[in-house]
């Protein structure tokens, strides 16, 4: 019989927490669900990651259409850029397959977690949104003010290719959007290659549970 996974989702509940919702909560981890409905920060990510490896490497031996999918769901106004890529990194060197499935909303950071998901499923009415990174620096001298710039400059750009590497939002839109709160239900995100299926449109919830 393969170990247990002990990781508790942040914020959800404590070690010796025995109420009904809790129960559903450790349930879901041995089924390989996730949850991010706070904000990314280093503590959020750390737990997520470590579920993800440890449910790799007890897969090692499995192909890898015979392992068990894992599912995040997010609900999440964003976050840690640095947090959040650690995840996503995570996530796209999984072998064994992990589903993303927006709730409520997907923003920011959030959003580019949602996209490293191996498949991605949205509701009728996930809204997401894609914007400019903020970023800026105090208390430096001019010249590591230049050079700080210059990385989160670059970190744009990573974040350009990825996204438009991961969709199908042209580089014309990318660019037309780029400086603007770029807002769009499932429907849209579909469209441009950001949600792979629609509950209620495209299948039922049963999808979830494939």
């Amino acid at each position: 019989m393969k170990e247990r996974i002990d990781v508790l989702v942040p914020g959800m509940c404590a070690d010796d927490s025995t109420s009904p919702y809790d129960s559903f909560i450790r349930e879901d981890l041995e089924n390989r669900i996730l949850l991010i409905n706070e904000q990314i920060t280093d503590v959020v990510v750390d737990e997520q990651v470590m579920c993800i490896l440890r449910w790799n490497a007890e897969d090692k031996d499995l192909p890898v259409d015979k392992r068990k999918t894992i599912t995040i769901y997010l609900n999440s106004e964003g976050g840690s850029s640095f947090d959040g890529q650690a995840l996503i990194d995570v996530i796209l060197a999984s072998k064994t397959k992990v589903r993303t499935v927006g709730l409520g909303m997907v923003a920011s950071m959030a959003y580019l977690i949602f996209l490293a998901g191996h498949e991605r499923i949205g509701f009728l009415n996930t809204a997401f949104l894609q914007h400019e990174g903020e970023a800026g620096v105090s208390g430096l001298s001019a010249s590591k003010a230049k050079e700080t710039m210059a990385f989160f400059d670059d970190m744009e750009n990573r974040a350009r290719e990825y996204i438009l590497s991961r969709t199908k939002i042209t580089e014309e839109n990318y660019d037309k959007f780029y400086k603007r709160e770029w807002w769009m239900f499932s429907q849209e995100a579909k469209e441009n290659g950001i949600v792979d299926k629609i509950i209620g449109e495209d299948c039922n919830i049963d999808c979830l549970f494939e």
